[in-house]
């Protein structure tokens, strides 16, 4: 299970890599080959009809990670975190999931901060956190 700093705004990684918002997309490459005992199940997802009009996604499904790259200039635009159980995230040195135990809306309004007082969408970073079980009646939670 890989144990991932969040840093806001910028990027999701550890001390031996890190995928930074607008890193082109053979960087991203480059780290997962360097790292493929660690990083495993790595899917290439893109749009043999209309390449240039759909984003290019390296899906990471061992580990619950989503990295959506813009079409034409292949740049990192979203990290997405799906399944909150396959990873352990932190921020500012403090863990606010883990496998176990899924995090609360107390816990990341604490880590985080809230945005939006009273609003069940909250957009935060460009950092997604989806599938927030229990907390919207859908199972989706965005940060």
């Amino acid at each position: 299970m890989l144990d991932l700093e969040v840093v806001p705004e910028r990027s999701l990684g550890n001390e031996q890599w890190e995928f930074t918002l607008g890193m082109p997309l053979a960087q991203a490459v480059a780290i997962l080959q360097k790292h493929c005992r660690i990083i495993k199940n790595v899917q290439v997802l893109y749009s043999e009809q209309s390449p240039l009009s759909h984003d290019l996604i390296l899906n990471l499904t061992q580990d619950g990670i989503k990295l959506l790259f813009d079409a034409f200039n292949q740049r990192l635009k979203v990290i997405e975190v799906y399944d909150l159980t396959k990873v352990k995230l932190k921020y500012c040195g403090v863990h606010f999931n883990s496998q176990a135990i899924a995090p609360t809306i107390e816990q990341i309004d604490q880590s985080f901060g809230a945005t939006h007082p009273g609003v069940h969408s909250f957009l935060i970073f460009k950092l997604l956190i989806s599938s927030f079980p229990g907390y919207l009646e859908s199972g989706d939670f965005i940060l």
